[in-house]
């Protein structure tokens, strides 16, 4: 069978479209993220930067620390069973060199049942814990609300007091 050719036609091209950039969306804010597993700050990383947040990663307290120094962010999200510094002993250290860090605690580890590690990281000043494996839209929430409270309180000029 004898092949066609294309049907040409007469019409010009048209002309193509300038893409116009999408504006940035505004930042929701900055939070630091404290885990010594890879994987899940890499997932808490994507899950955050798509919903608009400004994020900082660190793979323990140590290195958590020295983030929050030179950058503070809005919300802190750590991990609390992690190798050299553990959570617990960077919730504390935070909150002497800042007593307004607000702090949202997450683990996996249940303590077998003779130490809820959650309910001591509110002890040693976490405003909200969260057990793993996290649900996606229960942590945007949380982080959600951690963030406006804090920009109230600021904007009002409050302050929390122990």
């Amino acid at each position: 069978m004898p092949r066609s050719k294309p049907l040409q036609s007469n019409r010009a091209p048209a002309p193509r479209r300038r893409r116009i950039p999408r504006p940035e969306p505004p930042c929701r804010g900055r939070v630091l993220v404290v885990d010594d597993h890879a994987d899940t700050r890499e997932m808490l990383f994507t899950i955050l930067k798509t919903e608009g947040y400004d994020v900082a990663l660190a793979a323990d307290g140590d290195q958590g620390l020295q983030s929050y120094r030179s950058h503070p962010a809005d919300v802190v999200l750590l991990d609390m069973v992690m190798p050299r510094k553990d959570g617990l002993a960077t919730i504390r250290e935070l909150h002497v060199e800042f007593p307004d860090v607000a702090i949202l605690a997450m683990s996996g580890d249940t303590g077998g049942g003779f130490r809820d590690i959650l309910a001591e990281a509110r002890e040693a000043g976490a405003h909200l814990t969260l057990r793993k494996p996290l649900e996606p839209w229960v942590l945007l929430r949380s982080l959600e609300g951690l963030v406006l409270g804090r920009r109230s309180q600021s904007d009002h000029g409050l302050h929390r007091t122990a």
